[in-house]
């Protein structure tokens, strides 16, 4: 029997962000751990799934001297539109040749003035798990500005996991920013 492949992916959409203390990353990733329930597995409910990454994702802010984001149900359900989006067409912040603002727009978030943003991920087995997933991002400069950026009031999450790209056992996260 092999041993299970390792993959992870991440794609974000952001301006550059400023330096941080990236030594501060492990103790954030610590006390994710510790605090939230079901973070560091990529096999508890989905409902446990998606309650572990909007605690890890404050918890992070938090650790970083930022604002909590609100969960906004309609963030959730955009994010769930491109999770949807996303399986059917391919990983992309524009799959199935949608515009990046579509599913925003189509929950009645984005009207008129407003900031969105959103970071993807997708990795199998504890790659996928919500600290895994906030460590991906946590390296990569676009994902940490989305991830730490002053600018966001509101945070909506899905999660799918499955067979995707070809691979079983994959977790695919979709999370939006957003302000109004």
């Amino acid at each position: 029997m092999t041993a299970p492949a390792l993959t992870a992916l991440s794609l974000a959409l952001a301006l550059p962000f400023g330096t941080t203390h990236r030594s501060s990353d492990a103790a954030a990733l610590a006390t994710v751990a510790s605090a939230c329930a079901n973070a560091t597995t990529a096999a508890a409910s989905p409902k446990a799934e998606l309650a572990a990454m909007v605690c890890g994702a404050n918890v992070v802010r938090q650790n970083f001297r930022r604002a909590a984001l609100r969960p906004k149900g309609q963030l959730d359900h955009s994010a769930l539109l491109k999770a949807d989006a996303i399986r059917r067409c391919g990983f992309t912040h524009t799959p199935c040749g949608a515009s990046f603002a579509r599913t925003f727009q189509q929950v009645g978030y984005l009207r008129g003035r407003g900031t969105i943003g959103e970071n993807l991920a997708w990795g199998q087995s504890s790659l996928g798990s919500p600290v895994g997933t906030l460590a991906a991002w946590l390296h990569s400069p676009h994902h940490r500005a989305n991830l730490l950026s002053r600018g966001w009031a509101d945070v909506g999450v899905a999660y799918e996991r499955g067979n995707l790209f070809g691979l079983g056992g994959v977790s695919l996260w979709v999370m939006q920013f957003g302000r109004r």
